[in-house]
């Protein structure tokens, strides 16, 4: 059986592992709100805008502070168009009509 070394100066010692607490985000991480303040994410410190936009669904982020840090800080999301809102209400009445053939 073979024994290990467990002292001396080229030994590596053991260390205890990191605790991670849900919903804190590192120091060397730049935390992402969406535009009602909820927390979505984290990035590292050279993210754009894009990057963030996977996060929030919104292009227009902007990076601020929140919390006396910097985050990145979403979009609210815009108001669909006319065209958008009547082709929302088209799907909408296709699907609920769906089966109701009346001859």
């Amino acid at each position: 059986m073979t024994k290990y070394r467990v002292h001396g100066p080229d030994v590596l010692q053991t260390r205890p592992p990191k605790k991670i607490t849900p919903g804190t985000v590192p120091a060397n991480k730049v935390p992402i709100y969406d535009h009602k303040g909820r927390p979505r994410g984290q990035v590292g410190p050279l993210a754009t805008s894009a990057t963030v936009s996977r996060f929030t669904g919104t292009l227009s982020n902007t990076l601020g502070k929140k919390d006396g840090r910097a985050a990145w800080i979403g979009a609210a999301p815009s108001k669909p168009s006319v065209a958008q809102r009547q082709a929302i209400e088209l799907r909408k009445s296709l699907r609920t009509a769906k089966g109701s053939n009346s001859k």
